[in-house]
């Protein structure tokens, strides 16, 4: 569509200004420190926080960083450098830079999945390594807390980033088997029971936007449940990912820049559509029950690929209805 060409902040305001006649309209922005500029909360492998990692006094972390099934920890100061607006963390397993010098990103995140596996494939139902930065939007413990939009308020979700693959070397080889061998960038919201009082409070969707899958040129909509092993425990949600086919034609293997530019909330309510029509979530179809609980970014490596990308501009905002 010719809206995606605007910059996100341009896109908003037409939006605000399109909309003042009908009524009181405001912008929300769902996404806290999207520029990265207050540190990490960094959490090991297992999930428990270590140390908070920060290069100056501009406030307490709102993103978290998760290194499940990781060989690195983002808390070794042996492979930590921190300058004044950024650090830089590179070890044999991960690359973690914040504000890199000499460069246009605010993030970048890389996973070597040959040195993670020691240069062995991972079998059916193994885990695998991930890298992700996260962070809570609504209570319990989210930036928003109960001041966080539902999703019956909302009149658009406009979500807005730039990324850039910068290398992936697959190491493909004897045991590759593309159904569980592979790189994947992903971003994801978690869509969210929260009304305390309803019966089915807490529970939740994955919606998922697949940025880069190293089997495909361009991703495109699949859904499933997140099932587990006797290795790795899944969470047992239902994942609903569009791909990124929705947005731009664009490969992203090619290494250029692509750009998201666009009103996810169809497809959000789409994916809760599609919870409901297969048995999930159905303890409640109100929209008025559901919020954003989190938002998730980063790689998630099932094969031996060793990649790294990186992200600027992120914004999010949900555009409320307008008051009557």
């Amino acid at each position: 569509m010719a809206a995606s060409l605007f910059p996100m902040k341009i896109l908003t305001a037409l939006v605000l200004l399109a909309t003042l006649s009908c009524g009181a309209v405001r912008a929300v922005d769902l996404i806290a420190d999207s520029s990265f500029q207050r540190g990490f909360i960094v959490k090991d492998s297992n999930g428990k926080k270590q140390q908070i990692l920060r290069w100056n006094d501009s406030g307490e972390p709102i993103w978290e960083t998760a290194q499940y099934y990781s060989k690195s920890s983002l808390a070794d100061p042996r492979h930590l450098t921190t300058r004044p607006n950024g650090l830089t963390f590179r070890d044999d397993f991960q690359t973690f830079i914040v504000h890199p010098e000499n460069g246009e990103a605010d993030l970048i995140l890389g996973v070597n999945g040959f040195n993670e596996y020691g240069g062995v494939y991972r079998k059916q139902g193994e885990p695998w390594p991930h890298e992700y930065v996260s962070q809570r939007i609504s209570d319990p413990n989210g930036h928003l807390g109960a001041a966080s939009p539902r999703l019956s308020d909302i009149d658009r979700f406009d979500l807005s980033f730039d990324f850039r693959l910068i290398h992936n070397n697959p190491h493909r080889g004897p045991g590759y088997n593309p159904s569980i061998h592979a790189a994947q960038f992903l971003f994801f919201l978690t869509v969210q029971n929260l009304n305390r009082d309803s019966k089915g409070y807490g529970s939740y969707y994955w919606f998922g936007i697949s940025l880069y899958d190293s089997r495909q040129p361009v991703t495109s909509l699949f859904f499933m449940q997140d099932k587990g092993s006797a290795l790795k425990k899944g969470t047992d949600a239902f994942i609903y990912n569009v791909g990124i086919a929705p947005f731009t034609k664009k490969i992203v293997a090619n290494g250029d820049w692509v750009s998201i530019h666009n009103d996810i909330l169809p497809y959000i309510r789409a994916g809760l559509q599609e919870a409901w029509k297969q048995g999930f979530l159905t303890t409640s179809t109100n929209l008025a029950d559901y919020r954003f609980g989190g938002m998730v970014l980063g790689w998630e490596i099932t094969g031996l690929d060793d990649v790294a990308a990186e992200v600027k501009n992120l914004e999010a905002s949900a555009i409320l209805k307008a008051s009557k």
